[in-house]
C-alpha cells in the first residue's frame, strides 16, 4: 500500500514552556476527525486552520495512497467518512486511548529532564498510581504553584502499593469502592489484592475525589441495559480491564456479589488497558458495554449506566506527611482551582480532597 502515518508529538496549545502536556497528533486522522464531527468539509477546515483547497488535496493525495475513498459525498455537499475512514480513524482512537497512561509517563520522563536542565533545584515527588483523569491538571498546578514535579508512573493500584512499600516512590494512587462496604469487606477480592499492601501506623490515606464507575453503553443505550446481569445476554459483546487494574477487581467483585460467572458474558476475556480505550472500543462498535468511568463514556458522547461510586486515595507513609513535596500536594489538592477541575469531569467529586484520613477509620476491614 505503500502509506506512512506521520505520527509526531507536539505541545498541547497552552504549553509554550516545558511542563506542558505533550500530545502525539497525526495531520490524517486530525482531518478525518474534524470532518466527522463538522459534517462538512469547508467547516472542517477552518476548525483545522488550513484553506478548503489545501484539506482537499490532502484527502485526494492519501486516498490515492491508501487505494481506498476516505470520504462519502464530494465537493459542494454534505461530507461524512467512508466505512473505510471510519474504521482508520476509530483504529487510531482506540490505539491511543489503550497507550495513555504510556504516553503520559514517557512524555513526563522526557519533560522531567528538560525542567530539571532548566531548573535543577526543582523538587520531584516520585508517583506510582493507578490512571485518572485529574493527574495531568494537578501536576501543572503544582509545578506551577510550589515547583514541585509530580513525576508520575501510571500502574495498577495494587502495583502502585507495592511501590510504596518497596521505596520506588513517596506517592501511590488507588481506588476504593467504600460506598458499599459489601464490595471491600474482608475476604473479598479488594481486600485480598489491597488490604495487604496497606499497613496500620504506617500509610496514611488522603483523599483525592470520588469517581462513578458503570457501564459504558452507545448514545441512546441501543440495547436497554440496566443492570449487571443484562451483560449475560447473547446479544452483548462486553470489553473488559486489564486483569490487576483497579477498576477490573471492581468489576469482580461486582460479579461475585451477583453470582454471576465470568464466562457468561461474551468479551470478558477482551482487555483494555484504560478507562478512555474501553470507551473508544464502544464508541468505534467493536463493543456494546464496558466498564468504566463516566468520564470516559462522556469523552466519547456515549451513554452511561452507573453502578458505583469509588474513592480515589494518594498514599503515602505517615513519617512522609512533613516533607515539602507532599505539604504542596495538600495545598494543590485543598485548593478552588482543584475543585474546579474535578467538577469539569463528570461523575466527579472533590469534595474533602486533601483531607488525610486513618485506614483504621476508613477501610471496611478494620471496622
Amino acid at each position: 500500500m505503500g502509506v506512512t502515518l506521520d505520527y509526531r508529538f507536539v505541545a498541547g496549545s497552552d504549553s509554550a514552556q516545558p511542563g506542558g502536556p505533550l500530545q502525539l497528533t497525526n495531520p490524517l486522522t486530525a482531518m478525518l476527525d474534524a470532518i466527522r464531527v463538522q459534517g462538512s468539509i469547508a467547516k472542517a477546515a477552518e476548525q483545522l486552520g488550513v484553506s478548503y483547497r489545501h484539506l482537499w488535496g490532502e484527502l485526494r493525495r492519501h486516498e490515492a495512497a491508501f487505494g481506498q475513498a476516505l470520504i462519502a459525498g464530494g465537493q459542494g455537499r454534505a461530507a461524512r467518512l467512508s466505512a473505510f475512514g471510519e474504521r482508520l480513524l476509530w483504529a487510531e482512537k482506540r490505539a491511543l486511548a489503550r497507550l495513555l497512561p504510556q504516553a503520559e509517563t514517557l512524555a513526563g520522563l522526557l519533560d522531567r529532564e528538560l525542567l530539571l536542565a532548566v531548573d535543577p533545584g526543582l523538587d520531584v515527588l516520585p508517583t506510582a498510581a493507578s490512571h485518572d483523569l485529574l493527574f495531568g491538571g494537578l501536576r501543572d498546578a503544582m509545578l506551577r504553584d510550589a515547583r514541585v514535579l509530580l513525576d508520575v508512573e501510571y500502574v495498577g493500584s495494587t502495583q502502585a502499593l507495592q511501590r510504596l512499600n518497596a521505596g520506588g516512590c513517596t506517592l501511590a494512587g488507588i481506588h476504593l469502592p467504600l460506598d458499599d462496604d459489601k464490595l471491600c469487606r474482608r475476604g473479598s477480592l479488594i481486600h485480598a489484592a489491597i488490604g495487604r499492601e496497606l499497613r496500620l501506623g504506617v500509610h496514611k490515606l488522603i483523599r483525592f475525589a470520588r469517581r462513578e464507575q458503570g457501564l459504558i453503553v452507545a448514545p441512546g443505550n441501543p440495547h436497554g441495559l440496566a443492570a449487571l446481569e443484562d451483560l449475560a445476554r447473547t446479544d452483548i459483546a462486553f470489553v473488559n480491564r486489564l486483569k490487576g487494574s483497579g477498576t477490573r477487581l471492581v468489576f469482580d467483585e461486582l460479579l461475585a456479589r451477583a453470582r454471576m460467572a465470568p464466562g457468561a458474558i461474551a468479551g470478558y476475556a477482551t482487555e483494555e488497558h484504560t478507562h478512555l480505550s474501553v470507551a473508544a472500543h464502544v464508541a468505534a462498535g467493536s463493543a456494546d458495554c464496558g466498564f468504566g468511568l463516566r468520564a470516559a463514556a462522556r469523552r466519547f458522547g456515549l451513554d452511561f449506566v452507573p453502578l458505583v461510586h469509588e474513592q480515589y486515595f494518594l498514599v503515602c507513609l505517615k513519617d512522609g506527611l512533613e516533607l515539602p513535596a507532599l505539604c504542596a500536594v495538600l495545598a494543590a489538592l485543598r485548593s478552588d482551582g482543584f475543585r474546579r477541575l474535578a467538577e469539569a469531569q463528570p461523575g466527579y467529586d472533590a469534595t474533602g480532597a486533601g483531607e488525610i484520613v486513618s485506614l483504621r477509620r476508613t477501610l471496611p476491614w478494620y471496622k
